[in-house]
């Protein structure tokens, strides 16, 4: 088998599988939606995992009931948030972390309390930047609370005025200064919105991946990956797509448990498979050798692929 044959063949599987309209794995209730992982009673929410009793959400990780989130992480009783980390009970919260009972904030981290407030650190009992104490907070709370929203973020607009706004958002990183959006990352290079990594370079919404490169929407334990999309605890694969608990493979669509396989569509619980076929360990060996040898003088991607996604 050449390199042709196997990239048209291949194609030919991803034509003729049917692609469902929604990729949901591992979650129960969650059918209104799509991209959607190991999580539970989700209504219209997209490109999500771990999470539980949410709607409208995005691009979250472990958040139970939230609602109209973005890129929140690990928060819980959330309203109109984005990029909120480990954040409970707040709404309209902005870049912020370790943030609770909080209301219509930018970039506070450890706070508590805090309203209208920008760029504030361990601080509680805060209302457009100026320190209270908790009884005068709790009184002039009531009344913010009765502006019409419009009003509240025009004032919250001018404390946010008074402060640069930095190049990139980072924190708790070591050597890992190119990208934004990035956190507790070690060795990484040009990734963005991603966490928990190490030794990674061009990821994109990626979490806890070591040694991978170029991937997007991929998180939970990957290692040794290189071109991998919407696929989680993956070991040692190339070109992979839609897939998880899969090791020393490459080019693979929507393939659950699947080990030493190569061109193979919609499989489960298989080994040494090349383009859907089972194969004894000795063919596959002598296949794969030929093909990466060809893969490697021609420097093959995804080439004229085109996937159903």
């Amino acid at each position: 088998m050449n390199l042709q044959i196997f990239l048209n063949e291949f194609q030919n599987l991803l034509i003729k599988f049917p692609h469902l309209p929604s990729n949901i794995i591992n979650s129960e209730n969650c059918d209104l939606g799509d991209k959607i992982y190991y999580s539970k009673n989700l209504e219209y929410c997209f490109d999500c995992a771990n999470c539980t009793d949410s709607t409208y959400l995005y691009d979250s990780y472990m958040c139970p009931n939230c609602v109209d989130g973005d890129y929140c992480v690990e928060s819980e009783l959330c309203y109109e948030c984005v990029d909120a980390f480990k954040c409970y009970n707040c709404i309209f919260l902005d870049y912020c972390a370790h943030t609770r009972d909080s209301m219509f904030s930018y970039n506070c981290t450890n706070c508590h309390d805090v309203f209208g407030c920008a760029n504030l650190q361990n601080k509680s009992f805060c209302i457009f930047n100026r320190q209270l104490t908790e009884q005068e907070y709790r009184e002039k709370i009531r009344l913010y609370n009765v502006l019409p929203y419009e009003k509240i973020f025009q004032l919250f607009e001018e404390v946010k005025e008074k402060y640069p706004l930095t190049q990139t958002h980072e924190a708790h990183n070591e050597n890992s200064q190119y990208g934004n959006y990035v956190h507790y990352s070690k060795n990484c290079y040009l990734c963005f919105d991603a966490g928990h990594n190490e030794d990674c370079s061009y990821m994109y919404d990626s979490f806890y991946n070591k040694v991978c490169y170029d991937g997007t929407y991929t998180g939970q334990r990957n290692e040794l990956c290189y071109e991998a999309v919407d696929s989680n605890d993956i070991f040692n694969c190339n070109f992979v797509v839609f897939s998880q608990n899969c090791s020393e493979s490459s080019y693979l669509f929507n393939c659950s448990n699947v080990k030493d396989s190569l061109g193979c569509v919609s499989l489960s619980n298989k080994q040494y498979c090349v383009l859907n076929r089972q194969l004894t360990k000795e063919q596959y060996q002598k296949i794969k050798e030929e093909l990466y040898k060809e893969f490697r003088q021609n420097k093959t991607g995804w080439g004229e692929l085109a996937f159903p996604i």
